[in-house]
């Protein structure tokens, strides 16, 4: 996270968003530095037969979209607001002029970079280690603390199908729905309505 004194010294912009609005679309150019100061964003594509694909979440204080930004390519997926989302959005050229004055800035950036490695590393373990339970947890307990900053009182409502989740973790959907019942009995879950609360 780039601190909001930094961010102040390079003319950024608070921009506010509701939840399925589009931050920018797949194929565009990246033209912002985006950085969430509340809400979460869901990166995500479509197949030929419109069945979505996660590609990834991301939550309060953390940013998105970068690596396109950075190597001067075209979104792979879309950004798209989960919940009441509002960000700090910073030009191109102002962001690659921070992080050059920065070089605490830039030392923190390769921390995120390597950090969302190893949540992705956590994610394959789960699934090469055929504990589609861990992998599941792990995303949970990512939402719950990285993504959403209030719960009910029957805990973080899950707002992805189970279609989504499979997708989103490399499973099946047959086991993703077996393993959400059993831990369902497990009482490590809640279903109400036929949501997903953790």
């Amino acid at each position: 996270m780039i601190e909001k004194s930094v961010l102040e010294k390079y003319d950024v912009e608070i921009l506010h968003y509701e939840k399925g609005d589009i931050i920018f679309k797949k194929g565009n150019y990246p033209k912002y530095y985006f950085q969430i100061i509340e809400g979460g964003v869901k990166m995500n594509s479509f197949n030929d037969k419109g069945n979505e694909f996660v590609q990834g979440i991301f939550g309060k204080n953390k940013s998105f979209g970068e690596p396109p930004l950075l190597i001067d390519t075209k979104y792979p997926a879309n950004a798209v607001a989960i919940n009441s989302l509002k960000v700090y959005r910073l030009p191109k050229d102002k962001f690659e002029e921070l992080l050059l004055n920065n070089s605490h800035v830039h030392f923190q950036f390769t921390k995120l970079m390597a950090n969302r490695i190893y949540f992705k590393a956590t994610m394959a373990n789960g699934i090469s280690s055929n504990s589609a339970e861990e992998a599941i947890l792990t995303f949970f307990e990512y939402l719950k603390n990285d993504v959403h900053s209030d719960n009910s009182p029957e805990g973080l409502k899950i707002e992805f199908t189970r279609k989504n989740i499979a997708g989103m973790l490399g499973l099946s959907i047959e086991a993703t729905i077996r393993t959400i019942k059993k831990m369902e009995k497990q009482q490590k879950i809640k279903i109400i309505n036929k949501k997903i609360y953790y």
